[in-house]
């Protein structure tokens, strides 16, 4: 048994087995345990699909869904989540007038002041809602991390990305906010520049 002063420390077992799933992660291609969440785009065409969908949909169920109102709100987040302010609120702005219609087409007697009352706060409502997301998008998109296991060269120091091996600076910049100055430090500085220091 070695002597307590050359024993490995209690954690490295578990050291061991992280580095044992990192090189199998490595051999296998397995980017699960270092991939960042990417961010979830929804293309125009694919919200205004869903807001024609949630429009008929609205139209078959007629007034014996009141809750349907609800799934306006699906479009206008995708819209906001992807990015395209204007788009949400312009969508926000656009459905309860169109709702309006939809009221009229059903031949359903209905309370004109009530309606046009309702219709003003599903459109404040439905704005705020848009810009709640697209705030918390444009936030979250501000403050990008880096989270998890980086599968980082043990020898040149190259971070394994999507793309393949980068160097550090490289992969920190593209999968963050953050932004590299090449300097060196004053035991480099004399390590490498120390005939010019002297003088």
């Amino acid at each position: 048994m070695p002597p307590d002063d050359i024993r490995p420390p209690e954690h490295v077992p578990r050291v061991r087995r992280i580095s044992r799933q990192l090189l199998a992660a490595a051999l296998l291609g397995d980017r699960t345990l270092f991939s960042l969440r990417p961010d979830t785009m929804f293309r125009p065409w694919q919200w205004t699909i869903a807001f024609l969908l949630v429009v008929v949909g609205d139209y078959l169920t007629g007034p014996f869904i009141p809750s349907a109102i609800l799934f306006y709100f699906i479009p206008i987040g995708m819209a906001a989540w992807s990015g395209a302010r204007w788009w949400s609120i312009g969508l926000a702005v656009l459905w309860p007038p169109l709702r309006l219609a939809v009221i009229a087409l059903w031949g359903i007697p209905w309370d004109r002041r009530l309606t046009v009352e309702d219709t003003v706060v599903n459109a404040v409502v439905s704005v705020a809602f848009a810009s709640l997301v697209w705030r918390l998008v444009d936030r979250e998109r501000k403050l990008r991390m880096l989270r998890g296991l980086l599968p980082i060269c043990g020898f040149c120091k190259r971070i394994r990305g999507d793309t393949g091996w980068q160097p550090v600076e490289v992969y920190i910049t593209d999968h963050s906010e953050a932004l590299f100055s090449h300097t060196f430090c004053p035991e480099c500085a004399g390590k490498h520049y120390g005939a010019y220091l002297d003088r």
